[in-house]
């Protein structure tokens, strides 16, 4: 992690923890109760609205917005981090596919390596074997030792 992201996490915490303990003080402090009016559907779902009026706690309603408030900085906070990890992933793909381009097309450019290589060498066949120049040799090696040859005067054995 950057020194710029250590420190946005920083005071996003600092401000985090801060916010917290706001909310602390001021839900020990507001221990009263409020009424709250709603347009609810009326229950034989008819279109008509119906006004119902609910007592609720002022500590609990605004633990709700508290609630809704947390779950919103949290993902503000983790924003910019999945953002940059998204774009290191995508970089990472890209280059991973380059490569396997690469990879694919190495045949056809080995070949064209290979021949390039041959012409500067001034080989004139450039699909000869590699062996063929031992293989003679070996060839003759063993009509040697096979006896094929004729014996020469002076040759022991």
């Amino acid at each position: 992690m950057s020194l710029l992201g250590k420190v946005y996490l920083l005071v996003s915490l600092i401000l985090l923890a801060l916010g917290l303990v706001w909310t602390i003080v001021t839900l020990g402090a507001n221990t009263g109760w409020v009424e709250v009016a709603l347009y609810l559907p009326a229950a034989d779902l008819s279109p008509s609205l119906v006004r119902r009026r609910f007592e609720v706690h002022t500590a609990a309603l605004l633990a709700g917005w508290v609630a809704t408030a947390v779950l919103l900085a949290v993902a503000a906070i983790r924003a910019p981090f999945r953002i940059r990890a998204a774009a290191i992933a995508q970089r990472r793909t890209r280059e991973l596919e380059r490569e396997v381009l690469e990879l694919r097309t190495l045949p056809l450019r080995q070949e064209d390596e290979d021949e390039l290589l041959a012409r500067e060498a001034h080989l004139s066949d450039t699909r000869r074997p590699v062996m063929l120049g031992a293989s003679a040799q070996s060839m003759a090696a063993t009509r040697a030792w096979s006896g094929s040859q004729p014996r020469r005067e002076g040759d022991v054995g």
